[in-house]
């Protein structure tokens, strides 16, 4: 479980995120492809996931942050630790049903 005061943390560069991506024109698209059938919020946060992986270069500072923001690491630590730790830590925030709730209505 994801403190709130980490998800508070995390708001803004969520929000970074989601403009830079523009998330809300691709979930859109993925509850317009699924209309039949209701995505839970951990279906929903690994779609988002996988698309924001697939786009990571277009966000690569923001992942970093949040990556930092999670562990309580600096910046430098984030971008100087292995990847597999990296995708780990995203991984646990966007399959979090918690986080996906609080992202989904803050957003």
């Amino acid at each position: 479980m994801i403190s709130s005061e980490k998800l508070f943390d995390m708001l803004p560069i969520i929000v970074a995120i989601y403009d830079k991506l523009d998330l809300d024109v691709y979930r859109k698209k993925i509850q317009k492809e699924n209309i039949t059938k209701k995505l839970s919020a951990y279906d929903l946060g690994i779609v988002l996931g996988k698309y924001i992986l697939t786009n990571s270069k277009n966000v690569k500072e923001e992942l970093f942050e949040i990556v930092a923001t999670m562990q309580e690491i600096t910046l430098e630590e984030a971008k100087a630790q292995g990847p597999f730790k990296m995708i780990t830590t995203l991984k646990a925030i966007f399959t979090d049903k918690d986080a996906v709730s609080f992202f989904k209505q803050a957003i």
